[in-house]
């Protein structure tokens, strides 16, 4: 028969496996509590961080479509006037045609009517 003092350390040993596992159950808890709020926090600040950012980034890129329109429009503009000299230093009735428009000139017996805007 068992004597009382090792059922003691039985029942002991049991009680104190018991207050160990409940004890590691709740550091885990704990633990992954504070991890969960870790992140949330890292995630919120992240978020928080990004929100000038991304208005920046916007602001950027609507400064870039227009610095694109405004190219676009130049690079238009640019073989209009090309395509000017080339007619004007190539073409005799082209040319006769902006000097007449310009300098107000005209022929013998020809009637030119202006019309101007407001």
């Amino acid at each position: 028969m068992p004597d009382s003092s090792s059922r003691l350390r039985k029942e002991s040993r049991h009680s104190a496996g018991r207050s160990v596992r409940g004890r590691t159950t709740g550091v885990r808890i704990v633990t992954r509590s504070a991890f969960s709020v870790f992140l949330i926090t890292a995630c919120v600040a992240l978020g928080v961080l990004s929100v000038p950012q991304m208005r920046k980034l916007r602001a950027l890129k609507e400064e870039l479509a227009r610095a694109k329109a405004l190219e676009a429009h130049v690079e238009r503009e640019k073989d209009q006037k090309r395509r000017d000299l080339h007619a004007i230093r190539n073409d005799p009735a082209y040319l006769e045609l902006v000097a007449r428009d310009r300098l107000n000139l005209y022929r013998e017996g020809e009637r030119v009517y202006r019309i101007e805007r407001k």
